[in-house]
């Protein structure tokens, strides 16, 4: 696989990437940075690392390696989150993690945004993940999803230029990015 291309998976259709751009780093070191000081040692934070999600219980399936085989070569729900966070170390495996994680970030790219607003977004719904953030370096507003009723609610939308962004699932964890540096988009 090309390495400029980021490859996930969804029901067996590819989702292809092109590498993110210098305002979706800035915005994705930010945010993961914070999130590192907040969680310490009590959640795991990963930035763009494989997530093969299922609601099988992560340590059954480690245990069983013809199940972790074929989860894998499934290709049905394998993501690379921007930013994710677990807090079940027993998620954590040699190619990634397993299971659903308790909140995903996606930033925004311009010419793929559907994947994550969309595809993405239906299925860390289908999975159950309780907390989804969708973050827009076009418009520098956050959008924070919670799971209700195995529905996503908008709990938050924030300008993250002026305003703080809460999480509605860990109480107290309140970022401010408004010190990001971005860049303005170019057409070339």
């Amino acid at each position: 696989m090309d390495s400029s291309i980021k490859e996930e998976w969804i029901d067996k259709e590819v989702l292809m990437s092109p590498r993110p751009e210098h305002n979706h780093m800035e915005i994705q070191y930010s945010i993961g940075f914070k999130f590192k000081e907040y969680f310490d040692k009590s959640c795991k934070v990963a930035i763009e690392e494989s997530l093969f999600l299922t609601k099988d219980n992560p340590i059954e399936i480690k245990k069983d390696l013809l199940k972790l085989k074929e989860l894998i070569s499934a290709k049905k729900a394998e993501l690379v989150p921007d930013i994710a966070v677990y807090c079940d170390k027993e998620q954590v495996f040699r190619r990634g993690f397993l299971g659903i994680p308790q909140l995903v970030v996606e930033i925004l790219s311009p010419n793929n945004a559907d994947d994550d607003t969309e595809k993405k977004k239906e299925i860390y719904r289908k999975y159950g993940v309780s907390e989804y953030w969708i973050v827009s370096p076009m418009s520098k507003r956050v959008f924070v999803y919670s799971l209700e009723n195995e529905t996503f609610k908008l709990a938050g939308e924030y300008n993250f230029v002026k305003e703080d962004i809460k999480s509605n699932r860990f109480e107290s964890l309140v970022i401010n990015i408004n010190d990001v540096e971005l860049v303005d988009d170019e057409e070339f």
